[in-house]
């Protein structure tokens, strides 16, 4: 009986140990997890105490901002203020006078030949009007729109009737002169050479008149109906390019109106 008491009273106690170890385990994680939920509070905590302090440092610099504003106010006011000063106390200086360069004028001619630039009007007298012309020195000899070419024979000599126009309208002047001479000319990708006649035409351009000769050509696809090339230029021009049109353009010459007869009964 004794032992039987003794084994009883051994295993209550075991039980009460386990129950104590069991209370104390327990009460350990309880005290670790409470320990873990103040770490975090303290965090947030320190976290919401760094937001607000820089949330105050904004708003002082913020506050601070009108003051710093009003003080540059002041130094632009003094600054500008001293300028002031400088610019009355500034001797007035003499303003120099602008010299506009002219346009130097064109002479008529030089060393004896008349200055013609790239374009010009010539004037043909028998016909009474201007053609349009393109000075070229590259070219060797003068050149002109000539259509529906005929040669025909007068006094035992050639002559030709042709259409010379102008290349801004329709108007087409008939014109017959007796022909100089014939030149051949062959062309880029031609295996025949064209025969031109070439007729002498007295034109005037400024203070020039002359008789020069012209080729007849269809000129028809080109700028200008006259080309003035170097036969024409030879001892009476010389050209400049940068210039158009520096000879006066010829007028026709005014037909003299007629005096009306006096009606009879009248005095």
């Amino acid at each position: 009986m004794k032992n039987t008491t003794t084994i009883r009273t051994l295993k209550t106690s075991k039980i009460a140990i386990a129950s104590a170890l069991s209370l104390v385990f327990l009460n350990g994680c309880a005290m670790t997890q409470n320990k873990a939920n103040t770490e975090i509070v303290s965090k947030q905590q320190a976290q919401i105490e760094t937001i607000l302090q820089q949330q105050q440092q904004i708003l002082t610099t913020l506050q601070a901002q009108p003051d710093k504003f009003k003080e540059q106010d002041k130094v632009i006011g003094k600054l500008t203020e001293q300028l002031d000063g400088l610019e009355t106390q500034k001797p007035a200086s003499k303003t120099a006078a602008v010299v506009i360069p002219t346009k130097p004028k064109v002479k008529n001619d030089l060393a004896g030949k008349v200055i013609l630039g790239q374009e010009e009007w010539i004037w043909f007298a028998q016909l009474q009007t201007n053609f349009k012309s393109r000075v070229d020195t590259g070219a060797t000899t003068s050149s002109l729109n000539a259509t529906e070419i005929v040669k025909f024979e007068r006094d035992g000599r050639d002559w030709v009737k042709f259409n010379l126009s102008h290349k801004d309208d329709n108007e087409v002047f008939p014109i017959e002169a007796p022909v100089v001479r014939t030149v051949k000319i062959r062309q880029t990708n031609a295996t025949k050479a064209l025969e031109r006649y070439v007729v002498s035409i007295p034109v005037e351009l400024g203070s020039i008149k002359t008789e020069t000769e012209f080729t007849l050509a269809d000129r028809s696809r080109m700028t200008f109906p006259i080309l003035l090339g170097r036969t024409f230029l030879k001892d009476i021009a010389v050209v400049d390019v940068a210039q158009e049109y520096t000879q006066p353009k010829n007028k026709p010459a005014s037909i003299k109106k007629q005096p009306t007869p006096a009606k009879k009964g009248t005095n």
